[in-house]
């Protein structure tokens, strides 16, 4: 008898797009609006239930370089602020359910059609175009045909798939530590205005004589403004399995085993944190680090130094160099000179018609440990989008989008 197994796979062929957005955390829904608003027919794939990505389903907080940014992402902030849903920890954290509300409002409002629970399945590509994108939900495998799509997968799925080149790691290949966010409540009157919990969490291990030890040296308790309660950033993993299947799932795990040691030590330990209560972990695992492409500017760690300006900035990047050393519970961090993200970068070598925005654009190891926080994935996001609506409006290749249609309006 054979073992041989016969799949047989139906194709349903959906509508055409102008672009198509793959991926809709901070860069991806940033793309959509703008490319939207710009007035391109516009689908923006998501596998969660909500716009975001690590703003939301990954519970990340606080919103790092934010507010040096115009465009989409200062309209968010004030969006939050106008509803007491900004501020908390160094003035830059969020509720989260307030984020995703804003974001699929500017979507909507801007004609974007939303797919979500939906997962990208593939492309259709020749000789360095991409024809169009497949994916998969609830319907089956569909087929969708675009004539510019946007990578916003975080780990360059896409732009993989098409044949794009890329790096991943440090020179020996080893990637930054990956988090599992997590979400607290009841949180200690004396520590509203969050705390480094390294001291406090190592004395309640000590109590709980275990032998436990915090899987990082600078876990943070971050408040969520107007609330009672907090996101941890503690959690750490093998970050260089984030394209292993299996292993992935097996830092997930670990993640949340994490989190209950934590936890059980906190309330159990330390009478501050004897009302704590345990709400969530992300849905979302927090990947620093995986795929970066190679595009038609390299972004460098003397572009960092220097403050690197360039014609075709898409924003200005002023977040210090901050490295969760891999396979350790150490952090690194760099002083830079605020400097600027090229469109250039975010161009893969070899695709005529990709971009991609976020933590994968083309860059090294360390550069990448500074662009990689979300105030920047959204300004890449916007600029990507602008660029899309107008090569497809003006019949061009995304190498021939002027910078004035990129860089940003101060």
């Amino acid at each position: 008898m054979s073992n041989a197994l016969t799949v047989t796979k139906n194709v349903t062929v959906g509508e055409s797009y102008d672009v198509i957005v793959v991926g809709g955390g901070p860069s991806g829904s940033a793309a959509a609006i703008a490319a939207g608003r710009a007035g391109s027919k516009v689908l923006l794939i998501e596998q969660e239930n909500c716009l975001g990505g690590m703003w939301t389903s990954g519970l990340l907080s606080p919103l790092f370089d934010a507010h040096n940014k115009t465009g989409i992402m200062k309209e968010l902030v004030e969006d939050l602020t106008a509803k007491n849903a900004w501020g908390g920890f160094w003035q830059i954290s969020y509720i989260q359910e307030y984020m995703k509300h804003f974001l699929e409002e500017k979507a909507l409002s801007a004609g974007v059609t939303l797919l979500y629970e939906t997962k990208y399945a593939g492309v259709k590509a020749e000789n360095g175009k991409v024809e169009g994108v497949y994916v998969r939900n609830v319907e089956g495998e569909t087929y969708y045909k675009g004539a510019v799509v946007i990578d916003a997968t975080g780990d360059a799925h896409l732009a993989a798939d098409a044949g794009a080149q890329w790096v991943m790691g440090d020179e020996n290949g080893n990637c930054q530590s990956m988090t599992l966010m997590f979400l607290v409540g009841g949180i200690p009157e004396k520590y509203k205005d969050g705390f480094v919990m390294y001291q406090v969490l190592e004395a309640a291990y000590a109590k709980q004589g275990l032998g436990k030890h915090s899987p990082f040296k600078m876990p943070y308790l971050i408040p969520i403004p107007n609330s009672d309660y907090a996101t941890v950033q503690l959690t750490h993993m093998d970050g260089g399995v984030a394209l292993d299947a299996k292993k992935r799932t097996m830092a997930i795990v670990e993640g949340r085993r994490q989190m209950i040691d934590v936890f059980e030590a906190l309330k159990g330990f330390d009478e501050d944190f004897k009302d704590l209560s345990l709400i969530a972990s992300a849905a979302q695992l927090g990947v620093r680090e995986s795929r970066r492409v190679i595009g038609e500017y390299y972004i460098t760690e003397d572009d960092l130094l220097n403050g690197t300006q360039f014609p075709d900035g898409v924003c200005t990047a002023t977040f210090n160099v901050d490295i969760h050393v891999p396979n350790s519970t150490e952090q690194h961090n760099q002083d830079v000179k605020p400097y600027q993200i090229p469109y250039r970068a975010m161009l893969p070598k070899g695709l005529h018609n990709v971009l991609v925005a976020g933590r994968c654009i083309s860059g090294s190891h360390i550069a990448m440990a500074s662009y990689r926080v979300t105030g920047n994935c959204c300004a890449m996001g916007e600029a990507a989008g602008k660029a899309a609506a107008y090569a497809v409006q003006n019949n061009v290749s995304v190498r021939q989008v002027p910078n004035r249609i990129v860089v940003p309006i101060v």
